[in-house]
């Protein structure tokens, strides 16, 4: 008898408690989908090294760290940011000789977005060259390169 009685009560107390209209104002959330911003062709990123290459150390296709030096903003939105890592690459190197400097010629190749994709970017290649001949140099940090995108891009907003 008890447990019958304890199953009445509590189908009591949810009838009692139930009231449509707490749940007629309870606002309906939708699902909104993601916003989406397209970055055209050719948009300017602004880069510098991130990492010292030595030119003695330094092969044809080794891979470069970027950083970006500015934020890249699209329709108000900042869709590349400041201190995002990009990638580049050792794209020749002019060994020394009696009369002239080494040189290495950089190139960046992709950069991160701010939804974390890698995207191409068609690098404007820039060549640094050595103080004097006969001697090896390097690209320190902080050399800026500027690249732009190779493509359109759709970048999801978080």
């Amino acid at each position: 008898m008890k447990p019958v009685l304890i199953i009445c009560l509590n189908v009591l107390c949810l009838v009692a408690s139930y009231n449509p209209q707490a749940t007629a104002n309870t606002p309906i959330v939708q699902f909104q989908p993601p916003k989406c911003i397209t970055l055209p062709t050719g948009t300017l990123v602004l880069l510098e090294t991130a990492e010292r290459t030595a030119s003695d150390r330094a092969t044809i296709g080794k891979q470069v760290l970027f950083r970006v030096r500015a934020n890249v903003v699209a329709d108000g939105q900042v869709v590349i940011r400041t201190g995002a890592l990009a990638l580049g690459r050792v794209k020749s190197i002019r060994k020394n000789t009696y009369n002239f400097p080494e040189s290495l010629t950089l190139e960046v190749t992709a950069v991160q977005t701010i939804d974390g994709r890698l995207v191409a970017l068609h690098g404007n290649e820039q060549t640094f060259t050595g103080l004097f001949p006969g001697e090896s140099m390097a690209v320190e940090p902080g050399q800026t390169m500027t690249a732009t995108l190779m493509n359109n891009e759709t970048i999801t907003l978080p």
